[in-house]
């Protein structure tokens, strides 16, 4: 079972899941659950159609599957880009922790592997002098700002999963971080999107802050490789950090994104940023547990998705594209 299916995580999953079965004939069956599986339908009609997938269209909250049984589970139903206000958050806050209850509740013995799809923003703030963030980083986000509800959101929805791992559920946990590549939001909240279309479409890159905060990006097909290691082979009752090591400042990443995709040049246009303003996880954990390493490079992953968009944009139809169009990537 994948929740969350229609995300940007779910399509790549599905399709690359799918092309394992096509190559490997495991005779994969998978259950899908989206709130919109139309939307999903309209751009990929050959993932939605695939006879290997059956659709349950529900709020995860009120996801009933009693009668079904599963091997492993994905749970990664959770939008991250939503309205700022109260009733917002206090509903994406809701969801994420009856949507886990909910997904636990629907393994049972016979499940192999649950994976809860987290993210690093559980660490909350990064300290002075702190290079990267370790899973047993002490810290958390500040519980008294309402804005930080999808963080806290994950810690508990992370702690279900612990309780739910000591009473012998097999749950692993991969806090995923930063990412790029093909069908991720392009005019949303994150920076590296917004770079590559201003640059694609001929706009300046302006940079709406001095340029000095830190972040890292991976790969989408390192992601998934990734997730199902994790799900697979992860320690139980783990937390595993997903993401790049190699940190770039944002003045440095909308530098590489004009060089590589051919923009207008770069515009500084914001206020100084706070000195520990960084995001990059350490992955010692995962790379010594599973032996994982990364293989898309930051240059190759930015020159990849300004192609990808390059090519939406030419056919003027920036999110309608169809399986084969993931598969030239991976």
């Amino acid at each position: 079972m994948l929740t969350g299916a229609t995300g940007w995580f779910g399509v790549w999953l599905l399709d690359v899941l799918f092309m394992a079965d096509d190559a490997l004939a495991l005779g994969l069956r998978i259950t899908a659950v989206s709130r919109d599986p139309g939307r999903c339908r309209a751009r990929f009609p050959q993932l939605t159609d695939d006879p290997r997938v059956t659709w349950i269209q529900c709020d995860v909250r009120r996801l009933k599957v009693e009668s079904l049984r599963f091997d492993y589970i994905i749970h990664g139903a959770t939008d991250t880009v939503v309205s700022r206000s109260a009733d917002a958050q206090l509903e994406m806050y809701d969801t994420i922790i009856d949507g886990t209850r909910q997904v636990i509740r629907a393994a049972d013995n016979r499940c192999k592997g649950l994976l809860l799809v987290s993210s690093g923003a559980i660490y909350g703030p990064a300290k002075p002098g702190q290079g990267r963030f370790l899973e047993s980083h002490p810290a958390g986000p500040d519980p008294s700002l309402p804005g930080n509800a999808y963080a806290e959101g994950k810690r508990a929805a992370e702690q279900l999963g612990a309780i739910a791992a000591s009473r012998g559920l097999p749950i692993r946990i991969a806090r995923c971080f930063a990412f790029v590549g093909p069908h991720m939001p392009f005019d949303k909240h994150f920076a590296i999107g917004n770079f590559i279309a201003d640059a694609v479409d001929g706009r300046p890159i302006r940079v709406k802050s001095d340029g000095l905060p830190q972040r890292s990006y991976m790969y989408m097909t390192d992601l998934v490789r990734a997730l199902i290691e994790i799900l697979t082979r992860g320690r139980i009752g783990v937390a595993y950090n997903v993401g790049s090591e190699e940190a770039v400042t944002i003045d440095e990443l909308a530098q590489r994104v004009d060089r590589i995709a051919g923009g207008r040049g770069v515009m500084i246009d914001g206020s100084p940023s706070d000195p520990a303003d960084r995001y990059i996880p350490d992955t010692t954990r995962l790379q010594r547990d599973l032996g994982y390493a990364p293989e898309v490079s930051l240059d190759s992953a930015i020159h990849n998705t300004a192609a990808w968009y390059r090519m939406q944009v030419q056919r003027r139809q920036p999110q309608s594209v169809e399986r084969e169009s993931i598969r030239r990537e991976i």
